[in-house]
């Protein structure tokens, strides 16, 4: 096993994201991230003892989207993996339901990652996200004013989606498919810079990551994190403690909740309005 493998295998182990006899169900798009982790959770199978499978989405924008769900049909049927396909119109959808092309095909794709689940026992869903895209959703949120929950990055793990690449850059990414002689797809879409997380990957990230500040960042990353879990699980309890309902009503202890940290009582008026 090379050592990228064993970096991947560490991570999946660390996160205890496949349980031996699980299905694991690679999103695919054909692009570098996704083909690469294909191709280690392919080699990985025997050793974890898990099935996989591969879905992949055809947002039907670019022209060349349907040679995207070609290849990874011909890459399935080269590993002798089942591919699902979903064919959609991501554009229609956005402007049916106003919404940005990003959010729109964020949601196809999940939409037809819960339908798998669903149809496969046992499953899990395995998407490409790297420690590149964990920085650059760092920024993006720092740079909206985010408040601490929105700095703690992409979950390694959340529910039975498993993200096994999060711990990779995108360079050593690169260099696994070069290595593997992996001829991934290009999404010239990528280079354009409209899109918001596409201007802070070729603008904002380049003279960050010459710094070693992708490694850094996702370390804050996962430090705000943890700080992140105590704060919400300390305001759960203090809401047992300080807030009632009754009648529809929702009632916080004004008196109890004056002495309480500007920090908790954010949390607190934001738990009651979700409750």
């Amino acid at each position: 096993m090379n050592d990228f493998s064993k970096r991947v295998l560490k991570t999946i182990d660390k996160y205890n994201m496949i349980k031996e006899g699980c299905s694991v169900i690679a999103a695919v798009s054909g692009g570098f991230d996704s083909v690469c982790m294909f191709h280690v959770l392919h080699s990985l199978t025997r050793i974890r003892k898990f099935s996989l499978h591969v879905a992949h989405v055809n947002h039907s924008f670019r022209t060349d989207s349907d040679d995207d769900e070609n290849y990874v049909i011909d890459l399935c049927k080269k590993f002798n993996v089942k591919a699902y396909i979903k064919k959609a119109d991501v554009a229609g959808f956005a402007k049916k339901n106003k919404i940005s092309f990003e959010t729109a095909g964020r949601e196809v794709r999940y939409s037809f990652f819960n339908e798998l689940l669903q149809q496969i026992p046992g499953s899990v869903v395995a998407t490409a996200h790297n420690a590149n895209d964990n920085a650059e959703s760092f920024i993006m949120h720092l740079l909206r004013g985010s408040g601490l929950s929105g700095l703690t990055g992409i979950k390694a793990v959340r529910g039975r989606i498993i993200r096994p690449l999060i711990e990779q850059t995108r360079e050593r990414i690169e260099q696994y498919c070069k290595e593997n002689n992996l001829s991934p797809r290009t999404d010239y879409t990528n280079f354009c810079d409209d899109y918001t997380r596409n201007d802070i990957r070729h603008n904002v990230m380049p003279p960050i990551a010459e710094r070693g500040g992708v490694d850094a960042i996702v370390r804050t990353a996962r430090l705000l994190s943890d700080d992140e879990e105590f704060l919400r699980d300390y305001t759960i309890q203090a809401g047992k403690k300080y807030i009632t309902s009754e009648n529809n009503k929702v009632i916080i202890d004004i008196k109890e909740f004056t002495t309480l940290p500007a920090a908790i009582k954010r949390r607190l008026i934001r738990l009651a309005l979700e409750n």
